[in-house]
């Protein structure tokens, strides 16, 4: 069985929530977010190492927080720095084994599944880079500065884009070196991929797999818990 390794990006501020605690240490149905996430990883029997980047200085309270809920001993804490890119750039520096896959996965994200990892994990060691992706229902406008349109785009071309993303090691490796000598600023990894030219490819992500920035995010991500236990 390859080798993989999951950075688990928990460094952000967590600012739509409108709320003095990081999003990522809000309890989700009396567990924390984070600790769900990193249980996504360290419940599979694909996954050997997990690195969680966190705020710089909260090392103490992480491992106090996730004690309960997570086997701590085999996450490695990470401190993160001023932006997401910068965060991942150390998770990568961070790896102490040799993987052949490293999954970049974002914290507010818990509701990710097996099956979906899975799949990523199959798609990547084939192609070298996987992402989960789900069609839009809703039609797209791109707009100008004052907000007048410009283009409606066909979105039967386009798709949302979720984690976790999957890479080969040695090719996100390259991808993060080459995006900082040159300068280059993404929202996600796939993006510095892409930048070096190397094909992507997409699996379909899955609708319960939603990013909570928000309250009614948290409210709803609750409900689906208590749906899937019956």
């Amino acid at each position: 069985m390859i080798n993989v390794t999951a950075i688990i990006a928990a460094a952000g501020q967590g600012l739509r929530m409108a709320n003095s605690t990081r999003k990522q240490y809000l309890f989700l149905e009396k567990v924390p977010v984070l600790a769900r996430s990193l249980n996504i990883f360290l419940e599979s029997g694909r996954v050997s190492e997990v690195i969680a980047v966190i705020p710089a200085g909260e090392k103490a309270a992480v491992q106090n927080l996730l004690q309960p809920y997570c086997a701590i001993e085999r996450i490695g804490l990470v401190e993160g720095g001023a932006t997401r890119q910068e965060s991942i750039g150390r998770g990568l520096e961070a790896i102490n084994s040799q993987p052949a896959l490293v999954c970049i996965h974002d914290a507010a994200r818990p509701l990710a599944s097996t099956e979906l990892l899975d799949s990523l994990l199959d798609a990547a060691e084939k192609w070298g880079a996987a992402i989960p992706v789900v069609p839009l229902t809703d039609t797209i406008k791109k707009v100008d500065r004052e907000g007048l349109v410009l283009s409606t785009p066909d979105r039967e071309e386009l798709r949302q884009v979720q984690t976790p993303q999957v890479f080969k090691r040695e090719l996100i490796v390259r991808a993060y070196s080459y995006a900082q000598k040159n300068h280059i600023r993404a929202t996600d990894d796939a993006s510095l991929v892409e930048a070096l030219n190397s094909p992507v490819v997409t699996v379909p992500g899955e609708a319960k797999n939603l990013k909570i920035t928000s309250p009614l995010d948290l409210d709803l991500a609750a409900l689906l818990i208590k749906e899937a236990k019956g």
